[in-house]
């Protein structure tokens, strides 16, 4: 009898979408009927490395976070950020140092009308950053501030990162999110890197083995700095839809839809790296029901305000099943892939243009309006 056949992991289809790491060869000889690719190593130290923080827009908090007249204080990639709302409403970021003598605006600083006071020496500093006035009448030093470039868009306050200083070089879309139940909130600190989330949405393998969706198709559209995903599948009988909006790797516009039950979850996800193995994961969920569509807007608020967190639930405990994975999880950058991989690898190139010196050793282009469906 023949020996059997060891099955390859990666079929021609495959290519089309680009390895990053060509397996090993590997034969069966006549007494082989397993692939031994173990590696011995005699070293010690650190194994898990972090990655680069990664350019682009990233949330530096919800809307609903930053009440008028408020100062908070974020973590933020490997430091600290302070945002403030005037009293007119608007949204402003920055460094949390006052430029005179360096007291951290966040811990006591106070917002007066339109101005950030500082709780040292009382200097206040104008919704453009520069110092209006001391605290003891003297005439202000030519001081400002040291702004992030921020916009508040959909709920949400987003901070712009370039390593190389630069202004912001793309936008993120505004969705309307008018019909739309408010927001429920989930928000989690984890271990590792937030790019493991991230590349979660284009892992077609895993929504099955983990998940439990069946019947599940994947397709994509890479377009500079925006990466579409839709799928199709079923979850315990039930018809999902979805289509997932990447901007960069700090934001993902999410959409649920089950239209057997005529129900619709949009999700804003937001992915921040805070410390070099350490990312927030933040997400914000609101329900929309076909079938209250022309309901009385009083009626439809208090159905949405029970059942809104109802589905965010379910949202938490979908993706729960990632959480120890991702606190656990290392980042290989030479992967052994499988056929199953194709929009996963793919959307690591397209990502690998927002982290200094890139993701993988050769991310090959990626032309606009790129579409595969595996």
């Amino acid at each position: 009898m023949n020996p059997p056949t060891m099955p390859r992991v990666i079929d021609a289809a495959f290519q089309e979408a680009g390895d990053l790491a060509p397996p090993a060869a590997a034969s069966c000889g006549p007494a082989a009927h397993t692939i031994s690719l173990q590696q011995f190593r005699s070293t010690v130290g650190e194994t898990r490395r972090p990655l680069p923080y990664a350019e682009g827009w990233f949330l530096g908090c919800f809307s609903d976070e930053l009440a008028r007249g408020q100062v908070l204080t974020v973590p933020f990639m490997g430091q600290e950020l302070v945002l403030y709302r005037t009293q007119t409403g608007l949204a402003r970021v920055i460094d949390p140092y006052c430029p005179h003598l360096g007291a951290h605006l966040g811990h006591g600083g106070k917002v007066d009308g339109e101005n950030l006071v500082c709780p040292l020496h009382g200097l206040a500093y104008g919704p453009d950053g520069g110092c209006v006035r001391t605290g003891h009448g003297e005439r202000p030093p030519r001081a400002a501030l040291t702004a992030r470039h921020a916009r508040e868009i959909d709920g949400a306050v987003l901070v712009w990162v370039d390593h190389a200083g630069r202004p912001p070089q793309w936008d993120v879309s505004h969705h309307d999110l008018g019909d739309f139940s408010s927001a429920c909130y989930i928000r989690k600190t984890l271990d590792g890197y937030a790019h493991d989330a991230v590349e979660n949405g284009a892992d077609m393998v895993h929504f099955g083995w983990l998940h439990g969706l069946s019947d599940m198709t994947m397709s994509h559209r890479a377009e500079d700095c925006r990466f579409e995903i839709s799928i199709s599948a079923r979850w315990k009988g039930l018809h999902i839809r979805g289509e997932f909006m990447n901007y960069g790797v700090g934001y993902v516009m999410g959409s649920f839809e089950m239209p057997d039950l005529g129900v619709r979850l949009q999700t804003q996800v937001f992915f921040t790296q805070i410390a070099p193995l350490k990312w927030k994961l933040a997400i914000a969920d609101r329900l929309r029901i076909v079938r209250l569509g022309r309901a009385p807007r009083m009626l439809r608020r208090a159905i949405y305000a029970v059942l809104t967190p109802i589905a965010s639930r379910w949202m938490r405990w979908f993706i729960e099943p990632d959480f120890p994975i991702w606190n656990a999880k290392s980042f290989i950058k030479h992967p052994r892939l499988t056929a199953g991989d194709k929009t996963l690898i793919v959307h690591r190139r397209w990502a690998s243009r927002f982290y200094p010196g890139g993701l993988v050793d050769d991310p090959g282009a990626l032309h606009a309006g790129d579409r595969h469906a595996p």
